[in-house]
């Protein structure tokens, strides 16, 4: 059979067509197909190329501390240390001695001494160049010392601490300034102290809601006033023989003198612009507070002390039902454990010059002036790290470890939380002061030896050396 002319054309272009497609599959350049005179397939290069891969990121190495051995000093470290009693406990050592054995060195907290000792301790070491401890756990009343002779390194000059981070404590950041140098720090919240406790049982004997203290202290009537009342209606001659079988209150005179100062806007201590100290206890609001604190022990509502008895009588007073109300810190707790009628805690009163208030009294961390530079960034490197919170911890309630101390909910609840507003909590600078001591005024004052205006004007000249020595003021 013949093919026509046309169709022999149209095979023969096919025929190419196929040939040079096959022809650029094969090729590694580009190839124009022309299929008519008017238009031109271009196809793209194929290029041949590696795969590429994702650089791994350079992991920075952990710093390594050589193995340096830190000591951190206090009073009360058992030896060997007691095991951990709980699951956090037991985590946060597990964290510790991962960082430990990451950055490679080694923390220790021994005890250097008793209590009594622990300050010459501290001071005769760091003089000699050897210091006990490469960090110092403090009384509050252990660093006026060492702070007036220039013992004390000035931790904000340590670039592996930053303050501005919210685990310090910025009140004794605060406390711990003189100058422009921060001598002393502590972490977390400071332990709960200063406040009033009271009996629910002798409350509902006399007639008095169980609950109306914290009911007072929610809506902030809690005053000197309503204590006063409370005190009065509490205390009850039962048999009728003319003397008072339960009391309203009874109190360590330390403690209710002192709850009544700084509840009156008024403090033992100040310190100017300048962060020098200075004497305060003639200020207006101070004497204010001293007159009422000494005529409330007068009232007949504050049990007189037993002849004969110990300086602790009011304790035992308090837990056999004899006292219905008393001024004392919050560790008092563990005193009343097996106490057999339940309690409750609240903040002291407002006086008419101030607030409802409490006053810490902290522990400070401080570190000896006599370390090296490099030495003492390499213990802040790790002592920053000793004290981060345990992972998985950082979202527990502060306030779930109170809750078994107390009696009742509405004491952690209400009244701790309280005591953390900056406007309800504030910290005594009279431990900062060596050789003075509240009891210089209080006990005369509370037995009445002398009057509140005599107690007071005999502190200022007994006082003013020891500022001095606080402020660096060189005495004759």
């Amino acid at each position: 059979m013949k093919l026509s002319v046309k169709k022999l054309l149209g095979l023969i272009l096919a025929s190419s067509m196929t040939f040079s497609l096959l022809t650029g599959c094969g090729s590694k350049e580009s190839t124009d197909i022309v299929t008519d005179k008017d238009a031109v397939i271009t196809q793209a290069p194929v290029e041949e190329t590696e795969t590429e891969t994702t650089p791994e990121p350079t992991q920075e190495p952990a710093k390594d501390l050589g193995g340096m051995e830190i000591t951190i000093g206090n009073w009360w470290e058992q030896d060997p240390p007691a095991p951990p009693a709980t699951q956090q406990e037991e985590d946060t050592l597990a964290y510790r001695n991962e960082i430990m054995k990451k950055h490679n060195f080694n923390i220790k907290t021994v005890n250097l001494g008793t209590w009594g000792e622990y300050q010459e301790i501290m001071v005769t070491s760091t003089m000699s160049g050897d210091p006990a401890a490469d960090i110092f756990i403090m009384d509050t009343q252990f660093v006026s010392a060492p702070l007036s002779q220039g013992l004390l390194y000035p931790l904000n000059t340590l670039e592996n601490f930053d303050f501005t981070d919210e685990k310090w404590n910025q009140q004794v950041l605060e406390m711990m300034k003189l100058g422009d140098d921060t001598y002393g720090m502590a972490t977390g919240r400071m332990e709960p102290r200063l406040g009033v406790f009271w009996n629910k049982r002798l409350f509902e004997e006399a007639g008095i809601d169980p609950e109306l203290p914290y009911d007072l202290q929610a809506s902030g009537e809690w005053t000197w006033e309503a204590f006063e009342e409370m005190a009065e209606q509490l205390t009850r001659d039962i048999n009728n023989d003319g003397t008072p079988d339960v009391y309203g209150t009874a109190s360590f005179s330390v403690e209710f003198f002192k709850g009544a100062v700084f509840s009156n806007n008024a403090k033992f201590i100040g310190k100017d612009d300048s962060g020098k100290f200075y004497n305060a206890t003639n200020e207006a609001n101070f004497i204010e507070a001293v007159q009422w604190a000494r005529s409330f022990f007068d009232n007949g509502t504050h049990m007189p002390e037993p002849e004969g008895a110990n300086w602790d009588w009011f304790i035992a007073a308090f837990k056999e039902g004899k006292v219905a109300m008393q001024a004392a810190e919050q560790y008092k707790v563990g005193t009343w454990a097996d106490m057999q009628d339940d309690w409750g805690f609240v903040i002291f009163p407002k006086g008419p010059k101030g607030e409802m208030m409490t006053v810490f009294n902290e522990n400070i961390v401080v570190m000896p002036v006599s370390l090296e530079k490099e030495d003492a960034e390499n213990i802040a490197f790790a002592y920053n790290l000793f004290t981060e919170t345990t992972p998985g911890y950082e979202d527990v309630d502060w306030r779930t470890n109170y809750y078994a101390s107390f009696r009742d909910g509405r004491a952690v609840d209400e009244t701790l939380p309280l005591f953390y507003d900056p406007k309800h909590g504030t910290l005594d600078l009279i431990r900062l002061i060596d050789g003075i001591d509240h009891g210089d005024l209080f006990f005369d004052v509370a037995a009445g030896a002398v009057t509140p205006a005599e107690g007071i004007e005999a502190l200022q000249q007994k006082w003013q050396s020891f500022i001095d020595g606080a402020n660096g003021v060189e005495t004759e």
